[in-house]
C-alpha cells in the first residue's frame, strides 16, 4: 500500500490530467448546435489532440515521480552493497522530507550503528587474539562437528604446526595424540570437565596437564577447549627434589653406618685391641669428617640458593689467587706427574668478586682436574679478557664425561661414575656450589669434554660488577 504522501502526488496528477480534458470539452459546449455536426471531425482531433497531450503530461509527471521514488532506492542498493564489502564510507541522499526521506535516514543511521558494532566486534576479537597469543599455555577449540576452530600461538609452537593450515580442520587430522583426541571426544560427548597429564614425544619429549572444558550452546553442548600447561620443568624438579631426597639420606648413612659399626666393634672389646683399636678410631674419624664436610656443604649451597650469604664484591688479581691456591695443590700435583701451566695475559684486568666464594671456585674446579686426570697429566687454567666480561677455563688431559652426562654435571650429587667419585672422595656438591657462586656473581658456568681426551670446565663474570 502507497504511502499517504506518495498516494497524494499520484492523485494530483490525475486531477491535472482530468482538468485538462474537461476544460478542454467545456470550450466548445457553448457553440451552437448546428454548427456542432460540422465541427465533429475538429472536436475528434482536438478531443485526440487533448488526450495525447494529457497522455505525454501524465507519463512526464509519472516518470518525475517514479524517479523521485526510485533513485533513492537505487542509492540504498548500491550503498547496501558498499556495506557488504565493508565499506561505511557511503551514505544514501536525503532528496525529500516524505516517506523515501525519512527511510534513507533511518538506513544511513542503521549503517551508522552497523559500522560501530562491527568495529566493536573487530576490537574485541583482537584482544581476544592478542591475550590468546600472549598466553604461555597451548589453547584449542573444536566444534561440535569435530572441527577446529581455535588454534593460538602457543599451540602451534607445540605441535609445530601453522593455524592457518588447521582452522576448519578435523581435530584428530590435526593434533596426532589418542590421548588428548579421546578427551576432546569425551568432553563433546558427556559435557564434562575432563582432566589429564600425558606426554608429547615430539619434536621432543614434554609434559602438559590437560584441561577439557565443554563449550555450552543455547540448547545443548557446541564444543569443546582444551587448555595445555606444559609442566615438564615442575616435573623435571619433583624428579631432582626426590633424587636429592634420595642422595642425601645415601650419603648421610653411608658415614653413619659405618660410624656406628666401629663404635659397636669397639664397645665389643676391640678398644682393647692395641693392634686395631687406633686404626677403627681413624676410620671413625675419617668418616665424621665426610659427614661434616658433606653437611658443611649442604648448609653453605642452601645459603647461596636462598641468598642469605651477602656477597663482599671487591676488586681481585684472578692470576694472583690462582697462583696461591695452585700452591696449596703443589704437593698433590707432584704425587701425581702433573703440570699445571697458568696463561692470563700481562694486562688482565681486576675484576669485582667475593675472595672467598671465588676460592671456593677455584678449589673445587682445580681439585676435580687433579683427582680425575690420570698420572702425568696437563692442567691449564686460562683468563680470557673480553669486551663485556671475563672468562675463565680449566682445562685437563683427564679421563673425559660422556655427552649424555654434561647437562646434569652441575646438579647436586650428580656423579658420572659414582664408584670412581666415592673412591676419591668428595660430596657430591662440589659443581653444583660453583655453578651457583658464579650465578650470584652475575655469571654463567658451562662444561665441554669428550671421553679420554679431557674436560674444560669454564665460567663468565661480568666486569661491571656492582659491589654490595
Amino acid at each position: 500500500m502507497l504511502k499517504p504522501k506518495i498516494a497524494w502526488k499520484l492523485f494530483l496528477t490525475y486531477i491535472v490530467v482530468i482538468a485538462i480534458c474537461t476544460v478542454t470539452i467545456a470550450v466548445f459546449v457553448t457553440v451552437a448546435l448546428s454548427e456542432v455536426n460540422t465541427k465533429i471531425p475538429y472536436i475528434y482531433k482536438m478531443v485526440f489532440a487533448g488526450a495525447i497531450l494529457a497522455l505525454f503530461v501524465a507519463s512526464g509527471l509519472g516518470l518525475m515521480m517514479a524517479r523521485m521514488i526510485t533513485m533513492p532506492l537505487r542509492d540504498m542498493t548500491e550503498v547496501t552493497k558498499n556495506i557488504a564489502s565493508g565499506d561505511f564510507s557511503r551514505k544514501v541522499r536525503i532528496r525529500s522530507k516524505d516517506e523515501i526521506g525519512e527511510l534513507a535516514r533511518t538506513f544511513n543511521k542503521m549503517a551508522e550503528e552497523l559500522e560501530e558494532k562491527i568495529q566493536t566486534i573487530s576490537e574485541d576479537r583482537n584482544q581476544m587474539r592478542a591475550i590468546l597469543s600472549s598466553v604461555i599455555e597451548g589453547v584449542l577449540a573444536i566444534d561440535i562437528n569435530e572441527k577446529v576452530i581455535l588454534f593460538n600461538s602457543a599451540l602451534e609452537e607445540i605441535f609445530n604446526l601453522s593455524k592457518d593450515k588447521v582452522i576448519g580442520k578435523f581435530f584428530w587430522e590435526v593434533v596426532r595424540n589418542n590421548e588428548l583426541n579421546e578427551l576432546l571426544k569425551d568432553t563433546v560427548k558427556e559435557g564434562k570437565l575432563q582432566t589429564k597429564e600425558l606426554s608429547l614425544f615430539f619434536p621432543e619429549e614434554r609434559i602438559f596437564q590437560v584441561h577439557v572444558l565443554p563449550i555450552k550452546g543455547e540448547e545443548d553442548i557446541a564444543g569443546a577447549v582444551a587448555v595445555l600447561y606444559d609442566i615438564t620443568e615442575i616435573k623435571r624438579l619433583e624428579r631432582l627434589r626426590v633424587e636429592f631426597v634420595a642422595n642425601v639420606s645415601h650419603e648421610l648413612r653411608t658415614p653413619l653406618t659405618a660410624i656406628k659399626g666401629f663404635i659397636e666393634t669397639l664397645k665389643d672389646g676391640a678398644i682393647d685391641d692395641p693392634q686395631n683399636n687406633r686404626r677403627f678410631i681413624n676410620i671413625i674419624e675419617t668418616h665424621a669428617e665426610r659427614l661434616n664436610s658433606l653437611i658443611n656443604d649442604l648448609l653453605e649451597l642452601s645459603k647461596i640458593e636462598s641468598r642469605e650469604i651477602r656477597m663482599d664484591f671487591q676488586p681481585v688479581n684472578l692470576r694472583e689467587l690462582i697462583e696461591d691456591i695452585a700452591a696449596n695443590f703443589k704437593e698433590l700435583i707432584r704425587q701425581k706427574g702433573h703440570t699445571i701451566e697458568i696463561d692470563f695475559s700481562s694486562n688482565f684486568p681486576e675484576v669485582k668478586v667475593d675472595l672467598e666464594k671465588m676460592e671456593q671456585v677455584f678449589n673445587n674446579l682445580l681439585d676435580n682436574a687433579i683427582k680425575f686426570t690420570p698420572e702425568n697429566g696437563r692442567i691449564i687454567i686460562r683468563g680470557i679478557d673480553r669486551k663485556e666480561d671475563i672468562e675463565i677455563q680449566v682445562s685437563d688431559t683427564g679421563i673425559g664425561i660422556p655427552e649424555e652426562h654434561l647437562p646434569r654435571v652441575f646438579e647436586r650429587f650428580y656423579r658420572v661414575d659414582k664408584a670412581r667419585s666415592r673412591e676419591l672422595g668428595g660430596t657430591g656438591l662440589g659443581l653444583s656450589i660453583v655453578k651457583h657462586i658464579i650465578q650470584a656473581h652475575g655469571g654463567k658456568a658451562g662444561v665441554e669434554s669428550e671421553p679420554g681426551k679431557g674436560s674444560k670446565f669454564f665460567f663468565t663474570i661480568p666486569k661491571n660488577q656492582s659491589s654490595g
